[in-house]
């Protein structure tokens, strides 16, 4: 029987209100440039792709991945051909940015989906390939408190999909894996590194009613 169900965060519960390579670009406008925010979010994703994930460790990473994020902003500069000077000062304004009220929202249907579980008697929780910051954002979108655990991969030392971080949740839980659903959207981050743990999972579709599937789970 399922007790417990945690959540991935971007691209399950909640995603950007616009691309990052705007955000990028709004920030340099700060400090007198005039960046082409399209040319920015090829470049991004392009960085993204190439980018491998923070390294597992034994346990919280130093700087809460802080470095990681730099080399993306670093790398995605790069692909577009752009220079910002200084960059250690652009880079401590667009990671601040990513953290502050309206850059991110709620998927339609969560705070619903949240209520009806908790209804239930279903205990809440994040599993996030995220740092720190999820937290506020988390606060901002008035969530925060709906999770008994928010299971952060800078915080625990690995990322999904890595069998650690959810037998962590599962621990912090003091259940069985077998008792959790993880929510996600990423077949291979959510879904089999859930199934490896011995977890069950869920991929949700937010162009179809297919969250509502997981109550159907439930039974």
């Amino acid at each position: 029987m399922i007790r417990v169900v945690t959540f991935d965060a971007a691209g399950t519960l909640i995603r950007l209100i616009k691309p990052p390579g705007e955000t990028y670009a709004e920030s340099a406008h700060t400090f007198g440039y005039q960046l082409d925010p399209e040319r920015l979010q090829i470049a991004f994703r392009a960085a993204w792709k190439r980018l491998a994930p923070p390294h597992e460790t034994p346990g919280p990473s130093p700087d809460d991945d802080r470095a990681w994020w730099k080399e993306l902003v670093r790398r995605t500069m790069q692909e577009a051909g752009y220079r910002i000077e200084p960059f250690d000062a652009y880079f401590d304004d667009v990671y601040a940015t990513f953290a502050r009220p309206g850059i991110w929202e709620l998927f339609p249907g969560i705070p619903a989906i949240l209520t009806e579980l908790a209804r239930l008697g279903i205990r809440l929780g994040v599993i996030s390939n995220f740092d720190r910051r999820l937290y506020s954002i988390l606060g901002h979108l008035r969530i925060l408190q709906r999770f008994e655990n928010i299971i952060i991969s800078s915080e625990v030392g690995a990322s999904k999909p890595a069998v650690r971080i959810f037998l962590d949740a599962a621990r912090r839980f003091q259940v069985q894996p077998a008792a959790m659903l993880h929510v996600g959207d990423d077949a291979d981050l959510d879904e089999k590194g859930a199934l490896a743990a011995g977890c069950k999972a869920f991929l949700v579709d937010h162009n179809s009613d297919r969250m509502q599937a997981i109550f159907r789970l439930l039974r």
